[in-house]
């Protein structure tokens, strides 16, 4: 009987030492790791405001272990222009965050602003700034009633977003600017100052690639003529391509 109380009475300082180091870890996570301040780095689209108030959405993100791990071991929600966020800790009470926004496929008019969309045709950004690399898209019809931000534009026909992509792919491959760009009647078309270039569906690498030689030659040729450069037929066996000046 004295051996079992004995053995008690040398348990107990162990258990207490091991229930006070548990409060004291507890203790340093909650106030050791209190959220006071945020970095960012990579972000144009959004202001810093919005990627530190995304970040501090549900109560828990007080704590910066708590935001590092939900950021670094789920898959949380994202702001709909970013592609991805890189979250680690300068320091126990601060968050460096290195954003990645997403590549914008295009912008168009909408609510007395501008409406930013991805290669997915997902409406991201709207903003009174222009964000540079964008193209402006006309002709490009949707319900803007049903227009919501993290979602796909409201259009009948979503191929438009991978024409919209494709041709400014090769549009950067043969370092081409146009002034703007349309899709009315589901075909893209670029434009050149006052040449409009009809490029129809599909094989934009050989017809884009005509582009800037036969704009340097109207250039020569008819100076300040306006028209539409007619290349919604061509392909590599084409051996003329017609401009038909403006009326």
């Amino acid at each position: 009987m004295k051996k079992a109380k004995h053995r008690r009475k040398r348990i107990w300082p162990a258990v207490l030492t091991v229930l006070g180091a548990i409060v004291l870890a507890g203790l340093i996570v909650v106030f050791g790791f209190r959220t006071r301040d945020f970095e960012v780095e990579g972000n144009s689209y959004y202001g810093e405001t919005s990627i530190t108030t995304w970040l501090q959405k549900d109560e828990l993100s007080v704590n910066t272990l708590y935001i590092l791990l939900k950021y670094n071991f789920t898959k949380p929600e994202l702001p709909a222009a970013v592609e991805s966020m890189d979250v680690s800790l300068k320091n126990p009470w601060t968050i460096h965050v290195k954003v990645k926004e997403k590549e914008m496929a295009g912008y168009v008019d909408y609510d007395g602003a501008y409406l930013y969309f991805d290669g997915e045709g997902t409406a991201t950004v709207r903003t009174s700034q222009v964000i540079e690399g964008a193209p402006y898209i006309e002709g490009l019809e949707f319900d803007a009633s049903k227009v919501v931000i993290g979602e796909r534009l409201p259009v009948e026909d979503d191929s438009i977003f991978g024409k919209i992509v494709e041709v400014s792919r090769y549009l950067k491959k043969y370092s081409l600017a146009p002034d703007r760009m349309s899709c009315a009647g589901g075909d893209v078309q670029v434009y050149f100052g006052n040449v409009e270039v009809l490029l129809g569906s599909g094989n934009y690498d050989d017809r884009l690639a005509q582009v800037e030689p036969i704009l340097e030659k109207l250039a020569e040729r008819y100076p300040d003529t306006p028209g539409t450069l007619h290349l919604e037929n061509y392909d590599s066996a084409s051996t003329s391509i017609r401009f038909v000046p403006s009326a």
